[in-house]
């Protein structure tokens, strides 16, 4: 009986949580001259650059989705396709099935951006497992192997505990990667996600509060200017504690900085900020 049961349980977990890897999916290539690759690569940077606003990161995904299609096996389209979505739907999105939709594009950019180094590709295709894969992959494949791993797990969490459960070894795999290769890859985002896994699971499988603490810490010691970290450190830690003070503290900080005209992060610095701002609209109901 038990086995069947846990049969059971593995068939859902499977159906329930099922997708296609980015290689698995087939790119319509387009034909373009150099010459229209240079002004649309051109224009897709101009318009990342104003990706505070929802409607410019929306036609620059568009550009670069352009490029992809007609070079497939290039990196840079993809990394921006897999980094844009996320921010698109971490950010700027409202609708939940919406925002799912998007992680899921954005971990499909990625693992297509993987797939482009050739060793990795080979690997997959001849039935290795992301996760045994990883090892191949090099610094280049840093920002893909983050942002995919970034957009799989708010896919899975959005997708509910099966997707969640099925996941989580392969994000922790691509993290513990992405530390390996570049540790400081986007203002301490190796160290931020441990400090969010920390606090958020249960002990039994791993949280760990004193854990959680010191990974924020070291994020926010490796990067202070980008404010997403305490965001975060307020919203899973502080709330998890139960520290209104802390909570408040972090979330002050965020909104009187200044670092939303930081040249790097002024866009996502800026959507930070609404996103203290909520979180405070919202603390007597979580304290």
């Amino acid at each position: 009986m038990k086995f069947f049961c846990c049969l059971i349980f593995s068939l859902v977990l499977s159906s329930c949580a099922s997708r296609k890897e980015g290689w698995q999916k087939e790119t319509k290539s387009v034909s373009l001259t150099a010459a229209d690759e240079a002004r649309i690569l051109a224009e897709a940077k101009a318009l990342w650059s104003g990706r505070v606003e929802t409607s410019k990161l929306k036609e620059s995904l568009a550009k670069f989705e352009e490029l992809h299609r007609a070079r497939p096996a290039a990196l840079e389209p993809l990394i921006y396709l897999t980094r844009g979505n996320y921010f698109l739907a971490d950010a700027q999105l409202d609708g939940a099935a919406e925002k799912k939709e998007t992680y899921e594009r954005a971990a499909a950019f990625g693992e297509k951006a993987m797939a482009t180094n050739a060793e990795f590709r080979t690997l997959v295709e001849s039935g290795k497992s992301l996760e045994e894969s990883l090892g191949v992959l090099t610094v280049a494949e840093v920002p893909a192997i983050y942002w995919t791993a970034a957009s799989l797990g708010k896919w899975a969490k959005a997708s509910g505990i099966t997707a969640a459960l099925k996941y989580k070894t392969r994000i922790k795999a691509m993290i513990e990667r992405v530390e390996k290769l570049a540790p400081d890859y986007f203002f301490g985002a190796a160290a931020r996600y441990w400090g969010g896994y920390y606090a958020v699971a249960p002990s039994f499988a791993g949280g760990d509060m004193k854990k959680s603490r010191t990974s924020f810490d070291r994020s926010l010691a490796a990067a202070p200017e980008y404010l997403g970290t305490k965001v975060l450190m307020a919203e899973v830690y502080a709330t998890k504690i139960q520290d209104r003070k802390l909570f408040d503290a972090l979330l002050q900080e965020v909104l009187s900085s200044k670092e939303d005209r930081h040249p790097e992060l002024g866009p996502e610095n800026t959507w930070e900020k609404k996103k203290a701002q909520r979180l405070l609209n919202t603390a007597d109901d979580l304290f």
